[in-house]
């Protein structure tokens, strides 16, 4: 069986912007970019997330919560739940490295 290679946050932004975004947007921004790829890659890899929305929200479960950005992601419009500025912030952090330090929206 072939071993799969452990993506970092960056390469799991490049490799699932959109559902990076949704993650985001799901988070009503609480998530940044490096946020919502390290609770992708941990609901990928079978591991916790602690920070405090999964851990509040979800008992730790980032699977759980990344199911239901997918699930919902026709709704993810406006102010604080727009999947157009979420992509536009995975994108800028993929191309530069920037992204805030907070949370998405601020």
């Amino acid at each position: 069986m072939k071993e799969r290679k452990e993506l970092s946050l960056k390469e799991t932004m490049k490799t699932y912007p959109r559902i990076t975004a949704h993650i985001i947007a799901e988070s009503l921004g609480y998530a940044t970019p490096s946020c919502a790829a390290r609770i992708l890659k941990d609901a990928s890899e079978g591991r916790k997330n602690y920070c405090e929305w999964i851990y509040s929200c979800y008992d730790g479960d980032p699977l759980s919560a990344v199911k239901n950005a997918i699930r919902n992601r026709h709704t993810h419009k406006g102010f604080m739940a727009d999947y157009g500025t979420a992509l536009g912030l995975v994108r800028r952090a993929i191309e530069t490295g920037d992204e805030p330090d907070f949370a998405s929206w601020f």
